[in-house]
């Protein structure tokens, strides 16, 4: 049983809030998972982000639908897992994947909502060339002047200066502030190592040496510089007199270029933050919600949140009434991921997580280039079962042992049963990538 620690007593209702006016305002980051002093990471310098989880909504048990930038972002923003809207890894490059036509973006449905529809620096739902498949009325600090991409507080302060000198004109706006960093190279933009109150290095990596101690101050630095553009932001909704009717939101889209982490189906791939905050809906207050949750279900939510109508086709469920009415009742039994280069996808309860594997040659040649003395990657089988309770790093596999065979058969009966509801190609054998097609033409031009 899941139990919600939104610190709404029993039997409390909330009535929702359906104000079309509502402004919607999205700040995602790039490769930094949950890796904020709010979500247990004391070495991590966040006040800004911190002080917005102490007075909103913040996501305990919330998962990302791929543990790459693309595929996740556009399961949040259509509420369609990969295999269902088709961008199953990334848009860009030659060949590569893309949205199916006919989707429907977060901004087509707020554009017919009445919305202005604002994009600050950072999507990866489509190519850059084909950014006028979404529904972006503007774009902005898509570039720093002469070229080069903008660092986070230079994005940061064109948002702030929309909010300050034109926001609160009479259509409610959508705002999709994406910024670069925690990408790798962390130092992306002139960040300096932060080690002011230490070094993390994450207990999913193999070992604590120099070279991961070294990587880790830096993507530190990398994370207080984020912080500090989340607070010109958050500065300036106060400043313009917005900050009541505005729903912020504040996420990530994976977890960082770690090993173990990003491109892995382990929870550091997958594990992602969402904080929450919108004073006249009462997303305030400094509450937490520990519902199993996946960013698949961020769209539907924030659409009731809004009043929006959700499409039909959504798959995402909505959590507004756990976040209104403080509903304890799960929204769901378990989150859903793939990785496509590897040919994997998961299952994941609140006890266990099985990760299954369609193609151990793919999976080996994902393996990242860094660390080698720390990637020491066994061989597995089929199957990867984890007991998340007691092994919450997911290093004792225990696929294939008797004792967990009924563990192990629910489990893997939920995922083929999700691979079944989106249609994975999968279940008709390995996948002709697009990058395969856009090569086998110079093949077909031979033949002819």
């Amino acid at each position: 049983m899941v139990t919600s620690r939104l610190g709404i007593a029993p039997g409390c209702r909330v009535s929702l809030q359906r104000n079309r006016t509502l402004n919607i305002l999205q700040i995602t980051t790039h490769d930094t998972g949950r890796h904020f002093g709010c979500y247990g990471h004391p070495a991590l310098h966040t006040p800004n982000i911190d002080a917005l989880a102490a007075d909103g909504v913040k996501l305990n048990n919330y998962f990302a639908a791929a543990p790459i930038c693309c595929a996740s972002r556009a399961s949040m923003l259509t509420g369609r897992y990969p295999q269902s809207n088709g961008l199953m890894d990334l848009c860009f490059g030659p060949g590569c994947w893309a949205l199916r036509p006919g989707e429907q973006h977060v901004t087509h449905i707020l554009r017919a909502a009445g919305y202005r529809n604002l994009l600050f620096f950072f999507q990866h739902e489509v190519a850059t060339h084909e950014l006028g498949r979404l529904a972006f009325d503007e774009t902005r600090a898509m570039s720093l002047p002469g070229g080069g991409l903008p660092p986070c507080d230079a994005v940061a302060r064109d948002a702030a200066d929309f909010l300050l000198h034109e926001a609160a004109g009479a259509s409610p706006f959508y705002a999709q502030v994406g910024f670069f960093e925690t990408h790798t190279p962390f130092e992306f933009g002139g960040v300096q190592p932060d080690e002011s109150a230490g070094v993390e290095v994450p207990p999913y990596l193999a070992g604590d040496d120099p070279i991961a101690r070294r990587d880790m101050a830096t993507f530190q630095g990398a994370v207080r510089k984020v912080d500090e553009a989340v607070g010109i932001i958050v500065d300036a909704l106060r400043r313009a007199g917005l900050e009541s009717d505005t729903l912020l939101v504040f996420t990530t889209d994976h977890g960082i270029e770690m090993p173990r982490a990003k491109w892995n189906l382990y929870d550091p791939g997958i594990a992602i933050a969402m904080i929450l905050r919108c004073p006249s809906s009462n997303l305030t207050g400094g509450r937490q919600c520990d519902l199993l949750l996946s960013n698949v279900d961020y769209l539907p939510t924030i659409l009731e949140l809004a009043g929006v109508a959700v499409p039909p086709r959504v798959e995402g469920r909505s959590f507004a009434g756990a976040l209104l009415q403080g509903d304890p009742t799960p929204v769901r039994d378990a989150v859903f991921a793939l990785y496509q280069k590897t040919c994997t996808r998961c299952v994941r309860t609140e006890r266990y997580k099985l990760i299954r594997h369609f193609d151990m040659g793919a999976d080996f040649a994902k393996l990242p280039v860094r660390y080698d003395q720390m990637l020491r990657k066994r061989l597995t089988g089929p199957v990867e079962l984890f007991d998340l309770a007691h092994d919450p790093n997911e290093f004792a596999d225990l696929g294939g042992r008797p004792e967990y065979a009924e563990v192990e058969r629910s489990l893997s009966s939920m995922l083929w049963d999700w691979m079944e509801s989106v249609h994975d190609p999968l279940l008709e054998g390995l996948l002709h990538v697009p990058f395969y097609e856009l090569t086998m033409r110079e093949y077909r031009a031979r033949k002819q």
